[in-house]
């Protein structure tokens, strides 16, 4: 029984991490985002393709990272110690319309 008890805990620990490393992935791409962004639109002409290339690979990488962080997060709302991932999503949220 105390096994058990360790176990669950073990796994309710994993989800919080999971869902804090991916908040913090996407945190991350999220600015890789803005950066390329930026790049692309101080570009010169020569230059503006590669820079778009690169702001497009940044977007999608930052769109798999939101997606990862979507799919964890209700799993990890449904463990009653996780407020610190519910909080991570009150934050998130106004970066969401970037």
């Amino acid at each position: 029984m105390k096994l058990r008890r360790l176990t669950r805990a073990g796994r309710r620990r994993a989800d919080v991490d999971e869902a804090v490393a991916a908040y913090s992935a996407w945190r991350r791409e999220c600015a890789a985002v803005r950066a390329a962004y930026g790049k692309w639109a101080r570009a010169a002409k020569s230059e503006a393709c590669s820079a778009f290339v690169a702001y497009r690979v940044a977007l999608d990488r930052e769109e798999q990272a939101a997606v990862i962080y979507a799919r964890l997060l209700p799993r990890a709302r449904r463990r009653p110690e996780l407020d610190v991932a519910r909080q991570l999503a009150q934050i998130a949220a106004p970066f969401g319309a970037m």
